[in-house]
């Protein structure tokens, strides 16, 4: 966990190096997006195997995304770090261009922000250190830790749940429940996957509880600009039925592909589920 924190530590001097172009070819027009042919894309530092900073680039599934897509929009880009709630912010504020930070979409964001999505589907769950905890009926009077800023401390609320302690990053919680000074960590399955194949050497435990519910990623991007979100939501759905995102989301969350391969395929969103959740405005 240290490492995590020394990486954001790190980030705040690199500037410059903070830098990811995708190339076009040599001569080559370039191309336009937004109005831009190089765009900021906001990432979260702390989530291994989802959103992560490894040393002076980001990595995890939400990066391949982000290569993916700019590839084929043929734009360069540029990454920055965002936390959870400071990511609409990022994209009214014209602070980035594009936010692929495990973004799940929702009425009330999509009221600043539009939404391109999804490319993942993830459930929400509980992580505990293995012991007396099995089930969410276990925590009814126990510490729980979330992020601010997500959909998950409501879904808690309305289970009752109400010793919550909500923290600005997901690596926070971690820290907690590996000391001892929180009972659980709730979030979005995915998400606690890659923080499981991290910590090899902890015997960290993931299960459901009725709290959670469907998050879909999507990429969060300016409002009014519907020809460009056109033209992303057409990426992102050839993206989700091609062979490249089985690929991508087997390198990011290796362990847990190599362990349940069966289940990989329920983190494929359906096609349809971009129609209807793309573009709003």
């Amino acid at each position: 966990m240290s490492a995590w924190r020394t990486a954001r530590r790190v980030v705040a001097g690199l500037g410059a190096l903070a830098f990811l172009a995708t190339a076009t070819a040599c001569g080559e027009e370039p191309k336009k997006f937004l109005g831009l042919t190089r765009v900021n894309v906001a990432y979260k530092d702390d989530q291994p195997g989802t959103s992560y900073w490894d040393k002076t680039k980001p990595s995890g599934f939400d990066s391949y995304v982000g290569a993916y897509v700019t590839q084929q929009l043929k734009v360069t880009h540029s990454p920055k770090l965002v936390t959870s709630d400071v990511r609409e912010t990022e994209i009214t504020k014209g602070l980035a261009d594009l936010v692929i930070a495990t973004y799940s979409i929702t009425p009330e964001r999509e009221e600043d922000v539009a939404f391109v999505g999804p490319y993942a589907v993830t459930e929400q769950g509980y992580m505990v250190m293995a012991g007396v905890i099995e089930s969410e009926s276990d925590l009814k009077d126990k510490n729980i830790c979330t992020m601010t800023s997500t959909t998950a401390a409501e879904n808690l609320k309305r289970q009752g749940l109400k010793k919550i302690k909500q923290v600005p990053n997901a690596s926070t919680c971690v820290d907690l429940l590996l000391r001892g000074e929180t009972d659980a960590f709730f979030m979005d399955e995915m998400i606690l996957y890659g923080f499981q194949a991290a910590n090899p050497g902890e015997d960290l435990r993931i299960f459901k509880g009725k709290a959670g519910e469907p998050q879909f990623y999507g990429i969060g991007m300016p409002k009014r600009h519907l020809s460009d979100c056109e033209d992303l939501k057409k990426i992102v759905k050839a993206y989700v039925q091609s062979g490249q995102w089985t690929m991508d989301f087997a390198a990011a969350l290796r362990e847990f592909a190599n362990g349940h391969p069966t289940e990989v395929e329920g983190h494929r969103p359906n096609p349809d589920l971009l129609d209807k959740l793309s573009c709003k405005g």
